[in-house]
């Protein structure tokens, strides 16, 4: 016997994976100010790429350093759409798995990336995020188009 669903738990659980679903919506269309009142002025933002990847790892402070990297990404990439596969939620924890596509604006590549992100919430905004992206789609590309190169 399965039990019964709480309706107040069960509306929060699909008003968080709304706002999850527009968060990818909105980045994807470059809205980001209007993405960003999703996120707590603290929030944490966790990057785990490799070495080899397009991006390197590490940890943002804040919103406005979020809003920052996201300007520095957009300079060097246009996202071109994404498609979301699956959104959990378990209490005040949301996870989506979806999937983008770039070009790079320079050298004209594009790829599609796999991502997940993990997100916290805490007064219905994200107070932390982890977020993991595959580069299978870039291949050799990811290598002659670093965010890092001083060439264009």
């Amino acid at each position: 016997m399965q039990p019964k669903i709480d309706e107040s738990d069960e509306e929060h659980r699909r008003a968080l994976r709304r706002n999850v679903f527009d968060i990818t919506r909105l980045r994807m269309a470059g809205k980001i100010d209007e993405m960003l009142r999703y996120f707590a002025p603290d929030v944490i933002v966790h990057y785990h790429a490799t070495k080899e990847g397009l991006f390197l790892p590490g940890v943002l402070h804040g919103r406005e350093a979020f809003k920052e990297n996201i300007r520095l990404t957009d300079v060097n990439y246009e996202p071109l759409g994404g498609e979301v596969f699956d959104i959990l939620v378990d209490g005040e924890m949301t996870a989506v798995r979806w999937r983008n596509s770039w070009r790079h604006r320079n050298f004209g590549y594009t790829a599609t990336l796999d991502m997940a992100h993990f997100l916290s919430w805490r007064n219905g905004k994200v107070a932390e995020v982890f977020e993991y992206m595959d580069y299978h789609g870039w291949g050799r590309a990811a290598a002659e188009a670093l965010i890092e190169r001083d060439e264009p």
